[in-house]
């Protein structure tokens, strides 16, 4: 087991994100999501060299159906990761640690960024090489950004789930639901709730993110509190519970307006 010494919290968190980050790495799940994600990919890019009918904002549904599918086995990579002391019962020997709970969920949270990091370089690699075979549109970019804000909402998930839910069958029957259950093709305002939701303008698909990401901090405060309750907590719930609303009433009111079509 890698020792990740005493100091400040901060310093503590940041050795366990650099430790379990590459744990995550590692994990056949997350390895598993990169493996789908190129496999969609490979299918795009084999239609874009042969086919010239091709277009990106017809055929390119099966990139972001596997980097979506990539950031759900994201989720449970980090739960499994999270549970790692339940399974395998080392809860108390751990909890003698020169480390608190909340600590070790900064820390853990803060290793989602290696597989989001990684995910989203690659994504940004393919749009790139699509960009040379047909026209991407220029929101692409802003879709690039969201996919790691999808990662760490997702990675958040996991993490809530590990503290309220410590069961090996509570992430996986999340992601089903996540997944494959769709809001619908109708296109509706309320919509926008759903986190792979992709919006028409960029400055929604901006709103969606910041969305995706002040949710994040909200299961984070909420999981926090399973094992502390404080001011820092308070701040973060209150904050990112503010950035929620505000994001989701942004969106809902311009997504769907009277004056034209949904944005969605």
């Amino acid at each position: 087991m890698t020792s990740i010494s005493s100091g400040p919290a901060r310093g503590v968190a940041v050795a366990l994100a650099r430790v379990d980050g590459r744990h995550l790495l590692k994990s056949p799940l997350f390895l598993a999501g990169l493996g789908v994600a190129m496999l969609g990919t490979a299918v795009f890019v084999l239609g874009a060299l042969t086919d010239d009918a091709t277009t990106w904002s017809n055929d390119a549904w099966t990139i972001g159906a596997g980097f979506i599918l990539a950031a759900v086995f994201a989720m449970l990579a980090v739960n499994r990761t999270s549970l790692r002391d339940h399974r395998e019962h080392t809860d108390e020997q751990h909890g003698s640690l020169p480390t608190n709970q909340t600590q070790r969920l900064a820390g853990m949270f803060g290793a989602v960024l290696w597989p989001a990091t990684v995910s989203t370089l690659l994504l940004g690699v393919v749009v790139v090489f699509a960009s040379t075979q047909v026209d991407v549109p220029a929101i692409t970019i802003v879709n690039v950004l969201h996919n790691a804000a999808l990662f760490l909402m997702l990675g958040a998930v996991g993490l809530a789930l590990a503290a309220w839910v410590p069961s090996s069958f509570a992430a996986p029957v999340v992601a089903f639901a996540l997944y494959f259950i769709h809001p619908g093709e109708t296109p509706a305002a309320w919509h926008v709730i759903w986190p792979f939701a992709t919006l028409g303008t960029v400055g929604l698909a901006m709103w969606h993110i910041l969305y995706l990401l002040g949710l994040a901090l909200l299961l984070l405060a909420t999981a926090a509190t399973r094992w502390e309750r404080g001011r820092g907590q308070a701040i973060v719930f209150l904050g990112s519970a503010a950035t929620v609303a505000t994001s989701l009433t942004v969106l809902i009111n311009g997504a769907c307006s009277q004056a034209g079509p949904c944005l969605l």
